[in-house]
């Protein structure tokens, strides 16, 4: 894919304010972000590019250094989007973390967001749950206290960058030798190295670890909904602020009912006569069976209206109706006595049964 610069994945101008930078930043990280598209590499490597983009840009020390770099054809102003590893690459960190070649490497960073599918009953949808999931997710190191150097033991200054965490880079163009920052491959921009790792994390500052987290489905939850818990993605590190975790919720299909935003919808086959004499009849509901009164001539198809028998709204507060579809049985395996009651009660209507039976 070809190169473009920062301000081009932002799609803004390279005189652009600090306001329309934000404005398209959030337009381009809706449009890309993860969540809405599921399996997606390339959306998923646009809202990191974007990300990251904007990191710069809107940092005005940081955009400035950017467009010294750009305009004075030091070819800071590229990155490939297939090849996150090149050397070169102003984001491309030696621990494959996306970030500008100028910034701090003990900066703070945030923590990235969790996922997790949860799978709930058409009942629980309808009514609300509380349950508890069981999380696999990173955590601070306990023996070491994140640090990643084994206890009684201290990080050292990494000789190679002599503890800047950035090194430069000379390569030949054809306006002759440019040289430009890179991080160190060393120390991986952090400046400093650990000689003696932590055991129980091998030098990382993170452990896995299973989290049992209480969740709370409200009643009214949708297909797809998602449900934000603060704090209980991954952990920022260098004091950066922990992710949040995200509940997307599905709904196993029902036997009986469907849904159509808060109503629901379900058959009820009844007999001839009840539909002729009309009926009192049960029909089930969320709650169990229900009494409902069929009038004296109803028609197969016809739709009868629980109300208050249907989904909660999450917003308002209110429930939706339930709709009942009748169906008129047609009875089968009939003796010939029944046969012959049924031909004289057509013919006493009037009907044409010359053809019946054949």
């Amino acid at each position: 894919m070809a190169k473009k610069n920062l301000y081009e994945i932002l799609e803004v101008d390279a005189d652009a304010s600090q306001a329309d930078v934000k404005k398209s930043y959030r337009k381009l990280a809706r449009q890309y972000h993860p969540d809405l598209n599921p399996e997606d590499d390339e959306a998923a490597k646009m809202f990191k590019l974007v990300k990251e983009a904007y990191d710069v840009l809107s940092n005005p020390l940081e955009r400035d250094k950017y467009d010294e770099m750009l305009f004075s054809g030091a070819g800071g102003g590229s990155t490939d989007w297939d090849d996150e590893d090149e050397e070169e690459d102003i984001f491309a960190n030696g621990d494959g973390s996306m970030s500008s070649a100028t910034a701090r490497s003990d900066a703070p960073v945030n923590g990235n967001d969790l996922r997790y599918d949860l799978e709930i009953t058409f009942e629980d949808s309808a009514f609300g749950l509380e349950t508890e999931i069981r999380l696999q997710r990173s955590s601070g190191c306990d023996v070491c206290s994140s640090t990643g150097t084994e206890p009684g033991t201290q990080t050292e200054p990494c000789m190679n960058c002599n503890g800047t965490g950035r090194v430069n880079v000379t390569r030949s163009t054809p306006y002759g030798p440019q040289t430009t920052t890179a991080v160190c491959e060393v120390c991986h921009g952090r400046g400093r190295i650990v000689p003696y790792p932590c055991a129980r994390c091998n030098g990382t500052g993170q452990i896995q670890v299973f989290d049992s987290i209480p969740v709370k489905i409200p009643p009214g939850v949708d297909e797809g909904a998602r449900l934000r818990i603060r704090g209980r993605g991954e952990p920022g590190q260098n004091g950066g602020t922990p992710g949040d975790l995200y509940i997307v919720v599905h709904i196993k299909d029902h036997p009986i009912f469907e849904r159509h935003g808060n109503e629901i919808l379900c058959e009820k086959q009844i007999t001839f006569a009840q539909a002729v004499f009309g009926a009192e009849i049960e029909v089930p509901t969320l709650e169990g069976a229900a009494k409902m009164k069929i009038p004296p001539g109803t028609q197969t198809g016809t739709i009868f209206r629980l109300r208050g028998k249907g989904i909660w709204d999450s917003n308002s507060g209110a429930r939706g109706d339930q709709h009942v579809k009748v169906s008129i049985m047609t009875p089968v395996n009939l003796t010939d006595k029944q046969k012959g009651l049924l031909l004289k009660f057509a013919q006493s209507l009037g009907e044409d049964t010359r053809y019946l039976g054949r």
